[in-house]
């Protein structure tokens, strides 16, 4: 079997990347925003990193916080559907693993995220095979990365107060995407159906930018220029083994 995420395999992808071109950060999200606008996915204004919308929740940690709870328990239309965001999001919980694993870990980061609503007794927007068929348009025809290379894997995602199935995309070691199938609210410690079954997708752009640029961390593909003018100041060189090994 093959997990297709580090730790459990190594990245192959530093050095050698099999994205047909790199990509700076805003190019890979102007690339994610219009793939989904072409498909006839409204493009959506980011919502504030600070959750007013919500009592229970102080920071934006996903694209779907967006819509949670208003949209994803009916109570409003969602502003387009489907739709797609580029979403900036903060996670206080990876602090203590930002920079350990090389950049796969971020506290500020861009969740590029499709979502669709489907609503009982409405037609469809679209859910499991779509998504999946989408994701995978966009990392081999658009970005030609090789079949063989992309690994889906089965979990359970939760947040924000909503839960679903899931699935990880990775690629050359690097979990890239997941893709949520959510159909349940999270009441304490038990779960009960969504009136509404929400596509929630969540791609990480930093680390679709370290894919596609094959770069010793994400930092590099993050902040090149900063990382090399510092560099040359310092008259240091990326140790890339030694990234590889700790990461």
């Amino acid at each position: 079997e093959n997990c297709g995420d580090a730790p459990c395999v190594d990245y192959t992808f530093i050095g050698n990347s099999p994205v047909n071109k790199p990509y700076t950060v805003a190019e890979m999200r102007e690339k994610f925003l219009s793939f989904f606008e072409e498909r006839d996915h409204l493009r959506v204004n980011p919502y504030p990193v600070v959750a007013r919308w919500r009592d229970d929740l102080m920071i934006t940690i996903a694209s779907i916080v967006d819509f949670q709870p208003y949209v994803t328990e009916g109570i409003l239309p969602p502003p387009g559907n489907p739709l797609v965001v580029s979403q900036p999001c903060i996670r206080f919980e990876d602090i203590d693993l930002a920079g350990y694993t090389a950049g796969r870990h971020l506290t500020f980061f861009e969740m590029g995220g499709h979502h669709a609503f489907n609503y009982e007794g409405e037609p469809q927007i679209y859910w499991k095979d779509q998504t999946v068929r989408y994701h995978h348009e966009l990392l081999t025809k658009d970005l030609g990365v090789p079949d063989e290379m992309v690994t889906y894997k089965e979990g359970l995602w939760s947040g924000g107060g909503n839960a679903g199935f899931d699935l990880e995309g990775c690629v050359g070691g690097l979990e890239v995407s997941t893709l949520v199938f959510m159909m349940y609210r999270v009441i304490g410690e038990r779960m009960e159906p969504m009136p509404i079954r929400v596509v929630d997708t969540g791609y990480g752009m930093e680390r679709w930018a370290w894919l596609s640029q094959g770069s010793p961390s994400a930092f590099h593909a993050i902040y090149g220029p900063v990382l090399d003018e510092i560099m040359g100041w310092a008259g240091l060189s990326p140790d890339v083994e030694l990234l590889q090994e700790t990461a």
